[in-house]
């Protein structure tokens, strides 16, 4: 029952970033919202249901951009990150708030990747350096929003499902 929920909530932030986030000023057109849950999910919820929703979040991601790059960097999140909170003991707001930005990191450095294999070229221009640090700015800006949200939203789906037996990581 977790994996439907994961996917419906990972299905409406695709929609909301292939849709709504176009039509917004180019501060917000270039944040990627679905590094938020992946790592949500990666560090805080059983593997159980999320490898196959990071898996169809990435395919659709990249038949929708028609580039490619998502479903690498989604796995590349969970198979670097899925250990990380039995290793680092922060509270597990500053620990995701961290994951995302490095995240977003990670990300870019994949798209930059991906474009130079298929230029056959390393470019680096000043536009691609701005949108790098307005994802670094909402990715600091918004991660302790989206941490409260998903935790909120997943511990009532907890409850409901479940009982009040809450789904570990």
């Amino acid at each position: 029952m977790h994996f439907f929920v994961y996917l419906v909530f990972a299905v409406l932030l695709i929609c909301m970033q292939t849709t709504l986030m176009p039509a917004l000023p180019d501060w917000f057109a270039h944040y990627d919202l679905l590094i938020p849950l992946v790592v949500y999910l990666t560090l805080f919820r059983a593997s159980t249901g999320i490898l196959p929703v990071i898996i169809i979040s990435g395919v659709l991601m990249d038949l929708l951009s028609g580039g490619g790059g998502y479903i690498i960097c989604f796995l590349l999140i969970f198979i670097s990150f899925r250990h990380t909170t039995g290793y680092f003991h922060f509270k597990n707001h500053v620990l995701f708030l961290m994951v995302v930005v490095l995240a977003v990191v990670m990300e870019n450095f994949i798209f930059n990747v991906v474009l130079s294999f298929q230029l056959h070229t390393v470019n680096f221009s000043f536009v691609s350096a701005r949108i790098f640090l307005v994802q670094l700015f909402w990715a600091v800006m918004s991660g302790p929003f989206f941490y409260r949200l998903y935790y909120h939203v997943f511990t009532e789906i907890d409850q409901l499902i479940t009982g009040g037996i809450r789904e570990k990581a």
